[in-house]
């Protein structure tokens, strides 16, 4: 027997005509400053068209083309993304976060024919690409001809041959019909490359049917439940796959977005959620503590926001009290890689659950999606139960899960086809997922494993602490033994007297020999392009000296 359904391509093509005419009306905000720029899906529908058009007609993009990206979280991004995906070309987000050789790596493995780019990077941007002959036009947002200007100055003054465009300028005029194409659902959508924290970017190429089930997924009451009417404010950019999946979950249901532009400073943060009042958000910890801190000075006029979703990295459990008991702000982990879609975990606790039980579950990374195919492993890849007691390394597979990499590196992945994440975690019975640390990050301490990540949370209970980082040193005793590295509240001495009372309240949480007897108090902490603790940077300030080191 075969199935009667009609067999129609998922295509983020129809995700765009369905937003642009059944939620016409639903706005998009960008604040580049305090002031409010405000479009309707409508308006982006039309603007993609003629974008398409443009793309087309100009610069001879075509299927399977890329066009590459160096934009802040604002709505020509959000055009181009739709543009480019619907027309068959591959949307390729480029971190301008990263360092330099890494960004041209990016590009020259992507190849894009077209960057469209913010001239704020220009100075960073436009030197790169002598070393990507590639790259045949450049596109600069904004209508300010000056802007323009300055990045062809910064082209003759690095390179021979570039064309230099103005996007608006470009785009006046310029039809608004275009003939969205029949595309396989498997045809190739975007790439996006991962941080580069283990060797150079590497890249994953999402379909069409990819990014359709990632939104489909999104809008169910236990991911993020986006859902009409309901705005949601994008704190994660959009070079990262997590801000892909939320707009076009909007555009399927009628959800509101509201994006923070060039910033996510605590200061503009708190202004555009009292000028816009959203409901719903996501952003990395260190956003939300950033935000935190800044209330605690500064009570906000206004507070809108319902659910925080928090990605990345772990939030400490006393971060999560704060802004619920504060603001009555549900703080929800998520979790998933580059090489998962947006989403692999959502930590909504089980129906009927309170308390301690309830506390557990919201700590946890959540449970994993009907699409998500997990197992823990040990060290000889044996395959463990799934329950809270064995720890191994995590390995997953589904239709959002890829199955290699743009340039077919293989190492990640298991002989049978499972992704290797690097994550120690356990799985309870329940399907919700605990990551306790990344293999690389585990300090091994005379014969004990302790979690770096474990003891952060800790860590960030005093109030006086506002940021700490883990790491390992060596020890002639013990093999390693844990470095604290803590950012403290203003008027918090730097001295072991302030250690010692850290790490005696630390040791009334977890056993002595997992507490910290080497600490150091720095300004800030150094974050990757994806504001994870920069453990790399860490290790290798301590190597060269740079920490003052108190012992207690």
């Amino acid at each position: 027997m075969k199935s009667t359904m009609q067999e129609i391509p998922l295509s983020v093509a129809r995700i765009l005509e369905y937003g642009a005419s059944v939620h016409r009306n639903t706005t998009v905000t960008t604040y580049f400053d305090e002031t409010a720029e405000q479009t309707s899906f409508l308006h982006i529908g039309i603007r993609a068209g003629a974008m398409a058009n443009m793309f087309t007609d100009e610069f001879g993009i075509g299927r399977g083309d890329r066009v590459g990206t160096v934009l802040p979280n604002c709505t020509e991004h959000l055009e181009v993304m739709l543009a480019v995906a619907s027309m068959g070309a591959v949307f390729n987000p480029i971190n301008r976060h990263l360092m330099g050789k890494q960004i041209t790596h990016i590009i020259n493995k992507a190849a894009p024919k077209v960057l469209v780019i913010d001239a704020t990077c220009g100075e960073q941007i436009i030197p790169l690409l002598a070393d990507c002959p590639c790259v045949e036009a450049v596109l600069v947002i904004g209508a300010a001809q000056e802007h323009t200007d300055a990045v062809q100055k910064l082209v003759d003054e690095h390179l021979e041959k570039l064309r230099v465009f103005n996007l608006e300028t470009c785009l006046d005029g310029r039809s608004a019909d275009f003939d969205w194409p029949d595309l396989e659902e498997t045809a190739p959508a975007a790439i996006c490359f991962s941080t580069g924290t283990e060797g150079p970017p590497k890249g994953v190429v999402y379909s069409h049917r990819a990014l359709w089930l990632h939104s489909m997924q999104l809008r169910a009451a236990d991911s993020f439940s986006i859902r009409n009417g309901t705005s949601f404010l994008c704190c994660v950019p959009i070079y990262h796959v997590l801000s892909w999946g939320v707009p076009l979950a909007a555009f399927m249901a009628g959800a509101p977005i509201v994006f923070t532009g060039h910033s996510a400073e605590p200061e503009h943060l708190a202004h555009v959620i009292a000028d816009a009042m959203p409901r719903q958000a996501h952003g990395s910890p260190a956003v939300w503590t950033g935000l935190l801190v800044h209330y605690a000075k500064q009570h906000p006029k206004k507070m809108s926001l319902q659910e925080i979703y928090v990605g990345g990295s772990q939030v400490s459990p006393a971060m999560i009290d704060a802004w619920e008991e504060r603001f009555g702000v549900d703080i929800i982990h998520a979790w998933g890689m580059t090489e998962t879609g947006p989403v692999g975990t959502v930590a909504h606790p089980p129906a009927g659950v309170a308390g301690a039980a309830r506390a557990k579950y919201r700590e946890s990374q959540g449970r994993f999606h009907a699409g998500m195919r997990y197992r823990i492993v040990d060290d000889n890849d044996n395959v463990l139960d799934t329950n809270d007691r064995n720890e191994g390394e995590l390995q997953v597979r589904g239709n959002t899960v890829t199955g290699s990499y743009f340039d077919d590196d293989a190492s990640r992945f298991t002989p049978d086809g499972w992704l290797r994440t690097g994550d120690i975690a356990t799985v309870n019975k329940d399907g919700y997922l605990t990551i306790h640390d990344r293999k690389s990050d585990i300090i091994r301490s005379g014969g004990e494993w302790i979690y770096s990540a474990a003891l952060e949370n800790y860590l960030l209970e005093p109030a006086a602490v506002i940021e700490a980082a883990v790491i390992g040193i060596p020890s002639e005793k013990w093999g390693q033994r844990p470095l604290a590295v803590v950012v403290v509240a203003e008027g918090t001495p730097w001295t072991a007297e302030t250690a010692q009372k850290l790490a005696d309240e630390l040791r009334e949480r977890v056993p002595g020999w997992m507490v910290p007897e080497n600490w150091t108090f720095v300004d800030h902490i150094d974050k990757t392009s994806v504001d994870k603790f920069d453990k790399k940077d860490l290790r290798q300030h301590f190597r060269e000296g740079k920490f003052e080191i108190i012992t207690v």
